[in-house]
């Protein structure tokens, strides 16, 4: 893991300087579970960092990292003064070890349209679920009753 807290720390400091051109009294990151090992030497390596939960409003999500020898891209959701979060792809280079330095970055920007089919769509989902989850609850209670039926004829 020695590379990634490198890679994520520098994401996160390449965030805080083009949002907030200095570094803020406290950067609150937030990272997804398997990237908890990464955690203690990331914090170190980004100044008035503290660690957070993913629900908090404030943080600056890790939300994915992809590492390879040389490269590596970092998706971050990160606050943004009286906007909402924006989602946003690091791409990095490093060439002969350390440091990182980023080569690109995708802003990803979503107009109403999509962020309300997106909504719609994820409502729908939940739907299906609940639907999905009250059939097997019938279908098992259905198959409870077959062999309690059964058990009583002696059919057992």
């Amino acid at each position: 893991m020695a590379p990634a807290p490198q890679a994520m720390a520098k994401s996160i400091n390449w965030w805080i300087i083009r949002e907030y051109g200095t570094t803020p009294d406290v950067v609150p990151v937030a990272l997804i579970d398997a990237l908890d090992p990464a955690a203690d030497k990331m914090l170190a390596l980004v100044p008035n960092s503290e660690l957070v939960t993913m629900d908090d409003p404030l943080a600056i999500r890790v939300e994915a990292l992809r590492l390879t020898r040389n490269t590596a891209s970092i998706d971050l959701s990160a606050p943004r003064k009286g906007l909402p979060r924006q989602l946003i792809t690091i791409d990095m280079r490093r060439y002969n070890g350390p440091p990182w330095k980023v080569t690109g970055a995708n802003w990803w920007r979503f107009n109403e349209q999509q962020l309300q089919d997106v909504h719609e769509q994820l409502q729908a989902q939940e739907v299906v679920i609940e639907e999905d989850a009250v059939a097997e609850d019938e279908t098992a209670d259905l198959q409870e009753e077959v062999r309690a039926d059964a058990a009583a004829d002696g059919d057992s």
